[in-house]
């Protein structure tokens, strides 16, 4: 008498179920294992701002929108929001993007410090800059 190898109607049932069960519970955990964290624009903002002030810029002027500011070797750069992205611009060329995705820069002189506030994807975000004001010739 030969072996019966073939499943019975129970065993595929209990086999699709099984499989069913694992596709399922499949399903549910890979968005939770995939999550990208949205960046958190305030510690980016705060970190730009914290890198203008360790390169020792120099503040010429400033208007609502814009910083015009001194390096250390010279160079006359400016703080602007150009094309969405927060910029630092160098006189003749060149440029850094600091930031992407920016609506709009607020700038606001009170003494010795700069009140900035950046407007991005519906929320504002303020920080302050601590710069020297250059020496007019």
């Amino acid at each position: 008498m030969p072996a019966n190898r073939a499943f019975t109607l129970l065993e595929s049932l209990i086999a699709l179920s099984l499989a069913a069960l694992v596709m399922t519970t499949i399903q549910f955990l890979i968005p939770h294992l995939s999550q990208v964290t949205q960046p958190d624009y305030n510690t980016s903002f705060q970190t730009t701002l914290h890198q203008l002030e360790i390169q020792k810029y120099r503040v010429k002027d400033n208007d609502n929108h814009a910083i015009n500011m001194i390096s250390t070797d010279g160079k006359t750069m400016t703080l602007v929001v150009k094309n969405h992205k927060l910029q630092l611009i160098a006189s003749g060329n060149g440029q850094i993007i600091l930031m992407e995705n920016i609506n709009d820069l607020t700038v606001m002189a009170c003494g010795s410090h700069f009140k900035l506030s950046i407007k991005i994807n519906n929320q504002t975000i303020r920080g302050i800059l601590f710069l020297q004001k250059a020496v007019a010739p």
